[in-house]
């Protein structure tokens, strides 16, 4: 019986190698990487029928990097991300569009294997998804706030002043200012711009995407 050949790109051991045991446990073969290089040199070498992708893979190329290359070189190689990042524009990337066919599911919403196989069975058949893509509910950690809310509040965790993030923006410090005081009033935050509003903004950042910001 033909076996479907899984890659699994994860950078951390331990996790790397439970999600290849609950596969090869259902019957697919699989072949793992830790990072972009050697994902590269996996995938050439076994030629997958999907790649199940982290994103933070370390320094160097990420898993929308990975995706890039999939979808341009090896079209019909299903994708599925696998991430502790609720929402892919934290990832830091120019490139953060799921394709359709392709799921997006966060590990924290992983209590047992099924999900896993479920998502992946889905991308295998190259149908609809949508219940697969975690990063399109309602009620993901920070989903409300815009991807100019999102770079600023980035900014501020890197501590860089207003003036810094009006520099690197190309804006103007009004203009920074104003954006700045509707994030914080998006999350929730009543405080002006004071030193207290931008902790609080860079703790509730903190404690969405860290420590493991995967």
């Amino acid at each position: 019986m033909y076996q479907r050949v899984i890659v699994v790109v994860e950078d951390e051991d331990l996790i790397r190698s439970l999600i290849a045991d609950s596969l090869e446990n259902v019957g697919f073969r699989v072949a793992s990487a830790a990072n972009a290089a050697d994902a590269r040199r996996v995938i050439r070498n076994v030629d997958p029928d999907a790649v199940v992708l982290d994103i933070d893979l370390g320094k160097g190329p990420n898993g929308f990097d990975i995706a890039e290359v999939l979808r341009r070189e090896q079209k019909g190689v299903g994708i599925l991300f696998l991430t502790s990042l609720p929402d892919p524009r934290f990832a830091g990337h120019e490139s953060t569009s799921i394709n359709n066919g392709e799921a997006y599911i966060n590990k924290s919403l992983i209590s047992e294997s099924k999900i896993l196989l479920d998502a992946l069975e889905t991308v295998l058949r190259n149908t609809n998804t949508e219940k697969f893509r975690h990063d399109l509910l309602t009620d993901r950690p920070l989903g409300n706030l815009s991807k100019t809310q999102i770079s600023v509040l980035t900014l501020l965790s890197e501590g860089k002043t207003n003036q810094q993030i009006a520099d690197i923006r190309k804006r103007s410090l009004g203009a920074t200012e104003g954006t700045i005081a509707r994030t914080l009033e998006t999350l929730g935050i009543t405080s002006d711009l004071d030193v207290n509003g931008r902790v609080a903004a860079v703790r509730k950042y903190f404690s969405i995407l860290k420590p493991s910001n995967k």
